[in-house]
Protein backbone atom coordinates (compact mmCIF):
# COMPACT_ATOMS: atom_id res chain seq x y z
CA UNK A 1 0.00 0.00 0.00
CA UNK A 2 1.06 3.49 -0.97
CA UNK A 3 1.52 6.01 2.39
CA UNK A 4 -1.70 8.02 1.29
CA UNK A 5 -3.72 4.75 0.83
CA UNK A 6 -2.40 3.74 4.32
CA UNK A 7 -3.02 7.23 5.68
CA UNK A 8 -6.72 8.16 4.21
CA UNK A 9 -8.23 4.40 5.04
CA UNK A 10 -6.67 4.04 8.55
CA UNK A 11 -8.38 7.50 9.13
CA UNK A 12 -11.48 6.71 7.84
CA UNK A 13 -11.43 3.29 10.06
CA UNK A 14 -10.33 4.64 12.92
CA UNK A 15 -13.10 7.49 12.91
CA UNK A 16 -15.63 4.81 11.90
CA UNK A 17 -14.46 2.66 14.87
CA UNK A 18 -14.50 5.72 17.42
CA UNK A 19 -17.73 6.74 16.33
CA UNK A 20 -19.50 2.85 16.49
CA UNK A 21 -18.43 3.00 19.83
CA UNK A 22 -18.84 6.32 21.52
CA UNK A 23 -22.65 6.13 20.01
CA UNK A 24 -23.02 3.11 22.50
CA UNK A 25 -20.38 3.74 25.32
CA UNK A 26 -21.55 7.45 26.38
CA UNK A 27 -25.20 6.50 26.92
CA UNK A 28 -25.47 2.92 27.97
CA UNK A 29 -25.23 4.27 31.46
CA UNK A 30 -27.93 7.19 31.17
CA UNK A 31 -30.10 4.68 29.21
CA UNK A 32 -29.82 1.60 31.39
CA UNK A 33 -30.88 3.73 34.70
CA UNK A 34 -33.44 6.11 32.95
CA UNK A 35 -35.22 3.88 30.68
CA UNK A 36 -34.88 0.07 32.39
CA UNK A 37 -34.74 1.55 35.87
CA UNK A 38 -31.63 -0.24 36.77
CA UNK A 39 -29.79 1.26 39.72
CA UNK A 40 -26.34 3.45 39.90
CA UNK A 41 -24.51 0.07 41.73
CA UNK A 42 -25.89 -2.43 39.08
CA UNK A 43 -24.70 -0.14 36.14
CA UNK A 44 -21.32 -0.51 38.69
CA UNK A 45 -20.77 -3.98 38.09
CA UNK A 46 -21.95 -3.93 34.36
CA UNK A 47 -19.69 -1.58 33.58
CA UNK A 48 -16.98 -4.29 35.85
CA UNK A 49 -18.19 -7.05 33.78
CA UNK A 50 -17.80 -5.33 30.40
CA UNK A 51 -13.69 -4.15 31.54
CA UNK A 52 -13.21 -7.68 33.11
CA UNK A 53 -14.07 -9.33 29.84
CA UNK A 54 -12.45 -6.19 27.79
CA UNK A 55 -9.62 -7.66 29.62
CA UNK A 56 -9.11 -10.78 28.81
CA UNK A 57 -10.30 -10.12 25.09
CA UNK A 58 -7.39 -7.45 24.83
CA UNK A 59 -4.94 -9.86 26.28
CA UNK A 60 -6.67 -12.42 23.74
CA UNK A 61 -6.54 -10.75 20.53
CA UNK A 62 -2.85 -9.15 21.14
CA UNK A 63 -1.31 -12.64 21.73
CA UNK A 64 -3.36 -14.31 18.97
CA UNK A 65 -2.46 -11.10 16.39
CA UNK A 66 1.36 -11.13 17.44
CA UNK A 67 1.56 -15.12 17.30
CA UNK A 68 -0.53 -15.37 13.84
CA UNK A 69 1.33 -12.30 12.77
CA UNK A 70 -1.89 -10.90 11.16
CA UNK A 71 -4.03 -8.20 12.25
CA UNK A 72 -6.87 -8.04 9.73
CA UNK A 73 -9.19 -11.25 10.37
CA UNK A 74 -8.77 -10.39 13.88
CA UNK A 75 -10.03 -6.95 13.79
CA UNK A 76 -12.84 -8.48 10.92
CA UNK A 77 -13.94 -10.61 13.04
CA UNK A 78 -14.69 -8.69 16.16
CA UNK A 79 -16.55 -6.20 14.22
CA UNK A 80 -18.70 -8.45 12.69
CA UNK A 81 -19.81 -10.12 16.25
CA UNK A 82 -20.29 -6.49 17.43
CA UNK A 83 -22.45 -5.54 14.46
CA UNK A 84 -24.47 -8.31 15.67
CA UNK A 85 -24.83 -7.74 19.58
CA UNK A 86 -25.13 -4.09 20.36
CA UNK A 87 -28.82 -3.81 18.35
CA UNK A 88 -29.84 -7.23 20.82
CA UNK A 89 -29.94 -4.15 23.67
CA UNK A 90 -33.42 -2.55 23.46
CA UNK A 91 -34.87 -6.02 24.26
CA UNK A 92 -33.21 -7.04 27.37
CA UNK A 93 -35.04 -6.16 30.19
CA UNK A 94 -33.41 -8.37 32.67
CA UNK A 95 -30.16 -8.21 34.38
CA UNK A 96 -28.93 -11.78 33.34
CA UNK A 97 -29.89 -10.60 29.74
CA UNK A 98 -27.45 -7.17 30.23
CA UNK A 99 -24.56 -8.61 31.57
CA UNK A 100 -23.59 -11.31 29.50
CA UNK A 101 -24.28 -9.19 26.52
CA UNK A 102 -21.88 -6.45 27.60
CA UNK A 103 -19.47 -8.83 28.64
CA UNK A 104 -19.72 -9.84 24.90
CA UNK A 105 -19.30 -6.33 23.43
CA UNK A 106 -16.27 -5.73 26.09
CA UNK A 107 -14.56 -8.26 24.99
CA UNK A 108 -14.73 -7.72 21.05
CA UNK A 109 -15.04 -3.90 21.00
CA UNK A 110 -12.31 -3.27 23.29
CA UNK A 111 -9.10 -5.21 21.85
CA UNK A 112 -10.27 -3.17 18.00
CA UNK A 113 -8.83 -0.16 19.06
CA UNK A 114 -5.22 -1.04 19.64
CA UNK A 115 -5.20 -3.39 17.03
CA UNK A 116 -6.04 -0.82 15.04
CA UNK A 117 -3.34 1.35 15.92
CA UNK A 118 -0.68 -1.34 15.54
CA UNK A 119 -1.95 -2.35 12.32
CA UNK A 120 -1.46 1.16 11.18
CA UNK A 121 2.15 1.60 12.60
CA UNK A 122 3.05 -1.55 10.99
CA UNK A 123 2.12 -0.45 7.92
CA UNK A 124 3.49 3.18 8.59
CA UNK A 125 6.78 1.10 9.57
CA UNK A 126 6.88 0.10 5.88
CA UNK A 127 7.45 3.93 4.96
CA UNK A 128 9.30 4.55 8.02
CA UNK A 129 6.55 6.90 9.08
CA UNK A 130 5.56 5.90 12.63
CA UNK A 131 5.97 9.44 13.44
CA UNK A 132 2.80 10.94 11.69
CA UNK A 133 0.52 8.82 13.73
CA UNK A 134 -0.87 11.34 15.66
CA UNK A 135 -2.04 12.50 12.41
CA UNK A 136 -4.10 9.75 11.58
CA UNK A 137 -5.38 8.97 15.15
CA UNK A 138 -6.15 12.68 15.68
CA UNK A 139 -8.87 12.52 12.57
CA UNK A 140 -10.19 8.97 13.70
CA UNK A 141 -11.19 11.15 17.24
CA UNK A 142 -14.03 12.92 15.52
CA UNK A 143 -15.56 9.66 15.20
CA UNK A 144 -16.19 10.07 19.05
CA UNK A 145 -17.11 13.98 18.52
CA UNK A 146 -19.65 13.68 15.95
CA UNK A 147 -21.53 10.83 17.79
CA UNK A 148 -21.95 12.55 20.80
CA UNK A 149 -23.94 15.42 19.74
CA UNK A 150 -25.47 13.51 16.43
CA UNK A 151 -26.46 10.47 18.96
CA UNK A 152 -28.05 12.82 21.44
CA UNK A 153 -29.96 14.91 18.52
CA UNK A 154 -31.30 11.53 17.36
CA UNK A 155 -32.10 10.43 20.79
CA UNK A 156 -34.34 12.96 21.44
CA UNK A 157 -36.24 13.57 18.14
CA UNK A 158 -36.83 9.67 17.25
CA UNK A 159 -35.80 7.44 20.39
CA UNK A 160 -33.15 6.27 22.64
CA UNK A 161 -32.81 3.23 20.13
CA UNK A 162 -31.14 5.64 17.76
CA UNK A 163 -27.85 4.71 19.66
CA UNK A 164 -27.94 1.46 18.46
CA UNK A 165 -28.88 2.34 15.00
CA UNK A 166 -26.36 4.44 14.44
CA UNK A 167 -23.60 2.40 16.69
CA UNK A 168 -24.40 -0.98 14.19
CA UNK A 169 -24.32 1.34 10.99
CA UNK A 170 -20.16 2.23 11.82
CA UNK A 171 -20.25 -1.09 12.61
CA UNK A 172 -20.89 -1.91 9.39
CA UNK A 173 -19.38 0.36 7.40
CA UNK A 174 -15.50 -0.07 9.25
CA UNK A 175 -16.15 -3.93 8.32
CA UNK A 176 -16.48 -2.70 4.85
CA UNK A 177 -13.54 -0.28 5.04
CA UNK A 178 -10.98 -2.87 7.14
CA UNK A 179 -11.73 -5.40 4.08
CA UNK A 180 -9.80 -2.96 2.14
CA UNK A 181 -7.01 -2.29 3.44
CA UNK A 182 -3.69 -4.78 3.13
CA UNK A 183 -3.14 -7.12 6.33
CA UNK A 184 0.59 -6.12 7.95
CA UNK A 185 3.47 -7.95 6.24
CA UNK A 186 5.15 -11.11 6.91
CA UNK A 187 8.10 -10.30 9.30
CA UNK A 188 11.75 -12.13 8.72
CA UNK A 189 12.01 -15.95 9.28
CA UNK A 190 13.55 -15.17 12.93
CA UNK A 191 10.98 -13.08 14.05
CA UNK A 192 8.35 -15.25 12.50
CA UNK A 193 9.99 -18.49 14.41
CA UNK A 194 10.06 -16.22 17.69
CA UNK A 195 6.02 -15.52 16.93
CA UNK A 196 5.50 -19.01 16.70
CA UNK A 197 7.17 -19.76 20.06
CA UNK A 198 4.74 -17.92 22.17
CA UNK A 199 2.17 -18.96 24.56
CA UNK A 200 0.16 -16.39 26.11
CA UNK A 201 1.81 -16.85 29.76
CA UNK A 202 5.52 -16.54 27.55
CA UNK A 203 4.73 -13.38 26.34
CA UNK A 204 3.10 -11.53 29.81
CA UNK A 205 6.46 -12.96 31.15
CA UNK A 206 8.43 -11.64 28.63
CA UNK A 207 6.90 -8.16 28.34
CA UNK A 208 6.55 -7.69 32.07
CA UNK A 209 10.65 -8.40 32.29
CA UNK A 210 11.18 -5.19 30.74
CA UNK A 211 11.12 -2.25 33.85
CA UNK A 212 9.72 0.92 32.30
CA UNK A 213 7.25 -1.20 30.58
CA UNK A 214 5.79 -2.27 34.32
CA UNK A 215 6.57 1.28 35.80
CA UNK A 216 4.16 2.89 32.29
CA UNK A 217 1.54 0.45 32.86
CA UNK A 218 1.46 1.54 36.73
CA UNK A 219 1.57 4.89 35.94
CA UNK A 220 -1.50 4.32 33.38
CA UNK A 221 -2.90 2.26 36.23
CA UNK A 222 -3.46 5.02 38.91
CA UNK A 223 -4.32 8.08 36.11
CA UNK A 224 -6.85 6.30 34.24
CA UNK A 225 -8.52 4.77 37.50
CA UNK A 226 -9.75 8.52 38.33
CA UNK A 227 -9.92 9.19 34.13
CA UNK A 228 -12.03 6.69 33.09
CA UNK A 229 -14.04 6.27 36.25
CA UNK A 230 -15.10 9.83 36.04
CA UNK A 231 -15.93 9.35 32.08
CA UNK A 232 -17.77 6.24 32.95
CA UNK A 233 -20.29 8.42 34.90
CA UNK A 234 -20.11 11.88 33.02
CA UNK A 235 -23.99 11.42 32.42
CA UNK A 236 -24.40 11.10 36.58
CA UNK A 237 -21.98 14.14 36.44
CA UNK A 238 -24.03 16.55 33.94
CA UNK A 239 -27.41 15.44 35.45
CA UNK A 240 -26.24 16.01 39.02
CA UNK A 241 -24.67 19.74 38.11
CA UNK A 242 -27.84 19.88 36.15
CA UNK A 243 -26.70 19.67 32.78
CA UNK A 244 -29.25 18.46 30.16
CA UNK A 245 -28.79 15.49 27.74
CA UNK A 246 -27.93 17.92 24.87
CA UNK A 247 -25.28 19.45 26.91
CA UNK A 248 -23.62 16.19 27.61
CA UNK A 249 -23.60 15.61 23.71
CA UNK A 250 -21.91 18.32 23.07
CA UNK A 251 -19.30 17.81 25.69
CA UNK A 252 -18.61 14.33 24.33
CA UNK A 253 -18.19 16.40 21.54
CA UNK A 254 -15.76 19.06 22.62
CA UNK A 255 -13.34 16.10 24.50
CA UNK A 256 -12.69 14.03 21.42
CA UNK A 257 -12.80 16.98 19.22
CA UNK A 258 -10.26 18.45 21.40
CA UNK A 259 -7.95 15.11 20.85
CA UNK A 260 -7.61 15.97 17.01
CA UNK A 261 -5.13 19.19 17.54
CA UNK A 262 -3.73 17.05 20.64
CA UNK A 263 -2.76 14.36 18.36
CA UNK A 264 -1.38 16.66 15.68
CA UNK A 265 0.86 18.89 18.07
CA UNK A 266 2.08 15.94 19.71
CA UNK A 267 3.86 14.86 16.43
CA UNK A 268 5.51 18.14 16.99
CA UNK A 269 5.94 17.79 20.67
CA UNK A 270 7.26 14.16 20.36
CA UNK A 271 10.40 15.64 17.81
CA UNK A 272 11.25 17.72 20.70
CA UNK A 273 10.78 16.24 24.37
CA UNK A 274 10.37 12.55 25.77
CA UNK A 275 7.38 10.60 25.88
CA UNK A 276 7.58 10.86 29.09
CA UNK A 277 7.68 14.24 29.63
CA UNK A 278 4.31 14.51 26.85
CA UNK A 279 2.52 11.75 29.36
CA UNK A 280 2.95 14.33 32.78
CA UNK A 281 1.69 17.72 30.48
CA UNK A 282 -1.22 14.91 29.95
CA UNK A 283 -1.67 14.39 34.07
CA UNK A 284 -1.46 18.10 34.81
CA UNK A 285 -4.19 18.43 32.44
CA UNK A 286 -6.64 16.40 33.84
CA UNK A 287 -5.89 17.21 37.15
CA UNK A 288 -6.80 21.01 36.03
CA UNK A 289 -10.13 19.18 35.04
CA UNK A 290 -10.76 17.68 38.34
CA UNK A 291 -10.06 20.48 40.20
CA UNK A 292 -12.15 22.93 37.91
CA UNK A 293 -14.93 20.65 38.33
CA UNK A 294 -14.92 20.42 41.93
CA UNK A 295 -15.16 24.20 42.51
CA UNK A 296 -17.30 25.80 40.35
CA UNK A 297 -19.78 22.30 39.81
CA UNK A 298 -21.90 23.85 36.95
CA UNK A 299 -22.33 21.86 33.76
CA UNK A 300 -20.79 24.51 31.29
CA UNK A 301 -17.30 23.97 33.40
CA UNK A 302 -18.21 20.56 33.37
CA UNK A 303 -18.96 21.17 29.58
CA UNK A 304 -15.42 23.06 28.90
CA UNK A 305 -13.19 21.29 30.69
CA UNK A 306 -13.57 18.53 28.22
CA UNK A 307 -11.22 20.27 26.03
CA UNK A 308 -8.55 20.19 28.70
CA UNK A 309 -9.45 16.34 28.98
CA UNK A 310 -9.43 15.78 25.26
CA UNK A 311 -6.04 17.55 25.11
CA UNK A 312 -4.87 15.13 27.69
CA UNK A 313 -5.93 12.35 26.40
CA UNK A 314 -4.32 13.07 22.71
CA UNK A 315 -1.36 13.84 24.32
CA UNK A 316 -1.43 10.43 26.52
CA UNK A 317 -2.15 8.19 23.83
CA UNK A 318 0.52 9.33 21.28
CA UNK A 319 3.32 9.43 23.77
CA UNK A 320 2.37 5.65 25.13
CA UNK A 321 2.10 4.12 21.60
CA UNK A 322 5.44 6.01 20.60
CA UNK A 323 6.88 4.97 24.18
CA UNK A 324 5.91 1.20 24.27
CA UNK A 325 6.25 0.36 20.15
CA UNK A 326 9.95 1.40 21.21
CA UNK A 327 10.81 -0.64 23.98
CA UNK A 328 8.60 -3.64 22.60
CA UNK A 329 10.32 -6.34 21.04
CA UNK A 330 8.83 -6.35 17.61
CA UNK A 331 7.38 -9.74 17.92
CA UNK A 332 5.42 -8.89 20.93
CA UNK A 333 4.61 -5.16 20.17
CA UNK A 334 0.87 -5.67 19.45
CA UNK A 335 0.61 -7.66 22.93
CA UNK A 336 2.37 -4.96 24.40
CA UNK A 337 -0.21 -2.42 22.90
CA UNK A 338 -3.50 -4.32 23.83
CA UNK A 339 -2.19 -5.30 27.74
CA UNK A 340 -1.42 -1.16 28.18
CA UNK A 341 -4.67 -0.83 26.49
CA UNK A 342 -6.28 -3.32 29.07
CA UNK A 343 -5.01 -1.94 32.00
CA UNK A 344 -5.75 2.06 31.53
CA UNK A 345 -9.43 1.24 29.88
CA UNK A 346 -10.49 -2.35 31.82
CA UNK A 347 -8.40 -2.48 35.14
CA UNK A 348 -8.46 0.70 36.40
CA UNK A 349 -12.59 0.56 35.37
CA UNK A 350 -13.39 -2.88 36.78
CA UNK A 351 -11.69 -0.85 40.36
CA UNK A 352 -13.30 2.13 39.54
CA UNK A 353 -17.19 1.08 37.95
CA UNK A 354 -17.36 -1.26 41.12
CA UNK A 355 -16.22 1.56 43.38
CA UNK A 356 -17.22 4.21 41.57
CA UNK A 357 -21.24 3.24 41.84
CA UNK A 358 -20.81 2.88 45.39
CA UNK A 359 -19.52 6.10 46.19
CA UNK A 360 -21.88 7.68 44.34
CA UNK A 361 -25.08 5.59 46.26
CA UNK A 362 -23.77 6.07 49.61
CA UNK A 363 -22.25 9.56 49.42
CA UNK A 364 -22.10 11.73 45.85
CA UNK A 365 -21.01 12.71 42.48
CA UNK A 366 -18.70 15.07 44.14
CA UNK A 367 -17.11 12.70 46.88
CA UNK A 368 -16.15 10.27 43.70
CA UNK A 369 -14.84 13.36 41.56
CA UNK A 370 -12.03 13.98 44.82
CA UNK A 371 -11.37 10.03 44.65
CA UNK A 372 -10.80 10.58 40.69
CA UNK A 373 -8.38 13.39 41.34
CA UNK A 374 -6.69 11.40 44.57
CA UNK A 375 -5.73 8.61 42.05
CA UNK A 376 -4.27 10.87 38.65
CA UNK A 377 -2.19 12.78 41.83
CA UNK A 378 -0.16 9.41 42.41
CA UNK A 379 0.21 9.00 38.87
CA UNK A 380 1.85 12.22 38.36
CA UNK A 381 3.72 11.60 41.66
CA UNK A 382 5.14 8.15 39.76
CA UNK A 383 6.66 10.13 36.91
CA UNK A 384 8.13 12.48 38.87
CA UNK A 385 9.88 9.68 40.32
CA UNK A 386 13.39 9.60 38.57
CA UNK A 387 14.08 6.66 36.71
CA UNK A 388 17.59 4.59 36.41
CA UNK A 389 18.55 3.96 33.00
CA UNK A 390 21.42 1.77 31.08
CA UNK A 391 20.11 -2.27 31.97
CA UNK A 392 18.84 -4.71 29.53
CA UNK A 393 16.12 -5.05 31.99
CA UNK A 394 15.10 -1.73 32.27
CA UNK A 395 15.44 0.05 28.81
CA UNK A 396 16.53 3.82 29.07
CA UNK A 397 14.15 6.28 28.17
CA UNK A 398 13.01 6.17 24.15
CA UNK A 399 14.12 8.65 21.79
CA UNK A 400 11.21 10.91 19.84
CA UNK A 401 10.54 9.20 17.04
Amino acid sequence: MTLSQIVFRFRVATMLYWAMSGSFLCYYVIFFEEQKGISPADIGIMMSIYTLSALIGQNFFGYLSDKLQSLKKSVLFAVLIMVIVVPTFPLHNHLYLIYPSMALVGFMQQPLGPMLDSWMLKLLATHNKENIYGKIRGVGSMGWATAGPVTAYLMQHVGWDMMYVVSSTCGISLAFVVWGIKDVQKSNEQVIQLAKDLTPLKTIRKLFQIKPYLFILLVVFFNYLGVQTSYNFLSLIMRDTGGSLEILGWTYFLDAGSELPAMFISVWLLSRFPPKRLMMVAVILYLIRFGLILYFQTPIVVSLTSILEGFAFGFMLASLRNYIFTIAPRHLQTSALTICDAVFLSMSVIVGGTLGGWVIQEYSVMTLMWCCMGSSTVALLLLLIPQRTGSSSSASEPSAS
